[in-house]
């Protein structure tokens, strides 16, 4: 038996969550791959479980990682799989409305689960967690996946209880999704004396909404408010209105 654990991440958290779950089940002698979806390059649906996940943007999954699934792994064919969002808050509609997508191509979902993780968007809402509170989600994170890989392997269901929350959060994805299209051109700048014009911003974005130009970066009308460009920076040379950014670097 081999899994494969099929993700999307902007800034870190939900790759920490699915090496974390690949560790458990290797550890249970479990093989396991990793694949996050912008790599896009290489997949081969091959696999007897899977594993899904994504953070939660304003309720749901981004398109880019749910369209990517439907796209790459059309049939399901009774195949068990888990399905986890990340996020600030304890609970999201995301894992229950994708389980159900999942459930009509011909999976059987075992789990769908929210796992806790640092708040990665305080350049726009909420505060950014305190060292101490990182600290306790990255630990309490680790000890819910354990948790999720035993009721698993033992065919136990855990499906979450947020199915009221889709009634309201799929309009609340689709206002966030509209008004994130040009947030990178309204609130990003960056301080081309810092840049060294490498490129890993425009390679890395999902949605190809940038371009490195000799003398200045150009945001497009396709951003989806992943941050990753900004958080992963390797000069930190991005600006949020106009104002340097305290990058996010997950610790664990």
């Amino acid at each position: 038996m081999k899994g494969c654990i099929v993700y999307f991440s902007g800034t870190g958290n939900t790759e920490f969550v699915a090496k974390t779950i690949k560790n458990e089940f290797e550890h249970r002698n479990i093989p396991c791959d990793t694949y996050e979806i912008t790599k896009n390059t290489g997949f081969e649906d091959k696999y007897d479980f899977y594993v899904f996940g994504g953070p939660i943007y304003a309720e749901l999954f981004p398109e880019v990682f749910t369209d990517w699934v439907k796209k790459h792994i059309s049939e399901g064919k009774g195949r068990k799989c888990i399905v986890f969002s990340t996020q600030a808050n304890k609970i999201a509609a995301g894992p229950v409305v994708f389980a159900k997508d999942l459930r009509r191509i011909g999976f059987e979902v075992v789990i769908e689960d929210c796992i806790v993780m640092p708040n990665n968007y305080y350049l726009v809402l909420f505060r950014k967690f305190t060292e101490q509170q990182v600290g306790d989600a990255v630990k309490n994170a680790r000890e819910r996946v354990k948790i999720l890989v035993d009721l698993f392997l033992n065919n136990e269901k855990r499906l979450s209880n947020a199915k009221g929350r889709e009634i309201w959060g799929k309009p609340m994805y689709k206002l966030f999704k509209m008004g994130s299209k040009k947030w990178a051109k309204k609130a990003l700048s960056v301080n081309m004396d810092k840049c060294t014009r490498c490129g890993f911003c425009q390679k890395g974005c999902p949605v190809n909404n940038i371009e490195v130009q000799s003398d200045r970066v150009i945001f497009f009308e396709n951003c989806i408010s992943c941050q990753r460009c900004v958080h992963k920076c390797p000069q930190n040379a991005f600006l949020y209105k106009n104002k340097a950014v305290d990058q996010y670097k997950l610790q664990h």
